[in-house]
C-alpha cells in the first residue's frame, strides 16, 4: 500500500507544480506592469515619453522619447531598477520626440 501511495503522490506533486508555474509568472508579470505603471504615474505625461513592455520573470523593456532630460530618465530608470517587484531593467532613449519636453 504504501508503494502505490509513492506512484500516486509523486505524480500528483509535479503536476501540482506544473500547474502553479502559469500562476507563479503572471502574478510575477501582473507586479511587474503595476510597478512600472506606479513609477510613471508619478511623472506627469509619461504615457507621452515611454512606451514599455513587461515580461512573466518581471523583466522591462522600456523606450524614452529620444529627447528626455537625461536627470529625468536617470531618476526614471534608477527607481525601476530598485523596485522590488522588477527583475531587471532594458532602458533606451530611442522613442520619438515629445513635444512636453
Amino acid at each position: 500500500m504504501q508503494i502505490i501511495k509513492r506512484y500516486v503522490m509523486v505524480p500528483l506533486f509535479f503536476a501540482g507544480l506544473l500547474l502553479a508555474q502559469p500562476a507563479l509568472a503572471e502574478d510575477r508579470l501582473q507586479k511587474a506592469d503595476s510597478a512600472v505603471a506606479n513609477v510613471l504615474f508619478d511623472y506627469d505625461g509619461s504615457f507621452e515619453f515611454a512606451s514599455y513592455k513587461v515580461d512573466e520573470n518581471g523583466f522591462v523593456d522600456i523606450t524614452f522619447a529620444s529627447n528626455t532630460p537625461d536627470a529625468l530618465y536617470g531618476e526614471i530608470l534608477d527607481r525601476l531598477q530598485n523596485h522590488p517587484d522588477i527583475s531587471s531593467v532594458l532602458a533606451g532613449k530611442g522613442g520619438p520626440t515629445c513635444s512636453l519636453f
